[in-house]
């Protein structure tokens, strides 16, 4: 190839006769790790109760309802964001094969490494404290683990066998149609569509048309930042109007299209701010986000179980609960990334 062949390559991302050519390797972007603080304390708020709430807080019941209307599609178009700035969809033409395995390790040994240690952990701690979304034997748990995962034990952690599932799409897809705006209009529908809980394909297509949203701030990334940082206080408005006047609907997936795509300008917007930038926890809390996701729910859990046995955590007695199952669910994995994991080369990397 020629010097002019390689920079007209260079600049255009092709060549003839060849896939697209990947991007060379991206800068660190602090606004998302940030954001994927923010992200992971939503989450880890919305798992401090999973199964029959706490009588006489209904004040968290109806926060938690509408944490549920945003919080994973903001997690998810993060996860997207974050493949398409890294032009994954590109990079993986260039040996699909050992992309898919590269992914498989990345994301199907944790969700079944940590989806085990779930339901295992669960099963022998019944014995002696109150556990959460148990079957009553531990082979169903282990098969509803992979298949009818509306039933799983390990629920908790489904967002990463789904995100497994909408990178190998996006690959394929963006390589048939590279527009992702295309399948986000494609995608929208099709969350509305009722799916069969069976290998999260009911959640993968709910969530779908925001990891496409992603891959629409990304190729319009200049004016994406723009709109964020300058309307950002229209944003917070629109996000907290939708908000309350979905609460008053009632409709599901109406309230999760409107509030998910609500909170994306809204809360990366703020995460874009030099102020919250700043935030220590809130970084911290970005660099640990994949470990605190997969362990959060077993750390939360335990936490209630030993409460429990020393007092119930109806009325009053859940504003002891709330705070030590947060720092719970966020403390507890980080040490077990630093104290434990980090003494396996091997489980170091997949959690990561």
């Amino acid at each position: 190839m020629s010097n002019r062949a390689a920079k007209e390559e260079n600049r255009t991302g092709k060549h003839d006769g060849a896939a697209p050519a990947a991007p060379a390797k991206r800068g660190y972007l602090h606004d998302i790790t940030i954001a994927k603080g923010l992200g992971i304390f939503l989450v880890v708020l919305g798992h401090v109760v999973t199964g029959e709430p706490p009588k006489g807080n209904d004040w968290y019941a109806m926060m938690r309802t509408a944490l549920y209307a945003f919080h994973m599609p903001f997690f998810i178009y993060l996860s997207g964001f974050i493949f398409f700035y890294t032009a994954s969809h590109l990079k993986a033409w260039q040996g699909f094969w050992s992309f898919f395995a590269r992914r498989a390790e990345r994301l199907l040994v944790p969700f079944a490494l940590f989806g085990l240690i779930i339901v295992v952990g669960k099963h022998v701690a019944s014995a002696f404290i109150h556990v959460d979304n148990l079957a009553p034997n531990f082979a169903t748990d282990l098969v509803n683990l992979f298949w009818n995962t509306g039933e799983s034990a390990a629920k908790s952690v489904w967002y990463v066998f789904v995100l497994f599932e909408m990178t190998l799409f996006a690959v394929i897809a963006m390589r048939l149609v590279k527009s992702p705006l295309f399948w986000f209009v494609i995608a929208v529908p099709l969350s509305f569509v009722p799916m069969v809980p069976v290998l999260y394909l009911d959640r993968f297509f709910l969530y779908l048309p925001y990891f496409f949203v992603g891959g629409l701030a990304i190729a319009r990334s200049d004016g994406w930042g723009r709109m964020m940082d300058r309307w950002l206080w229209l944003w917070l408005v629109v996000f907290a109007g939708v908000i309350v006047a979905t609460r008053m609907a009632g409709i599901y997936n109406l309230s999760l299209i409107a509030c998910g795509l609500a909170s994306i300008p809204a809360l990366h917007g703020i995460c874009r701010l030099p102020v919250v930038q700043r935030v220590k926890w809130l970084d911290l809390l970005g660099r640990y986000s994949f470990p605190i996701y997969l362990l959060n729910t077993v750390c939360i859990g335990l936490a209630k179980g030993l409460l429990l046995l020393v007092m119930p955590w109806d009325g009053v007695n859940f504003l002891i609960f709330l705070p030590v199952l947060l720092a719970a669910g966020i403390v507890g994995p980080i040490a077990a990334k630093v104290l434990i994991f980090r003494r396996s080369a091997y489980i170091d990397k997949i959690t990561d």
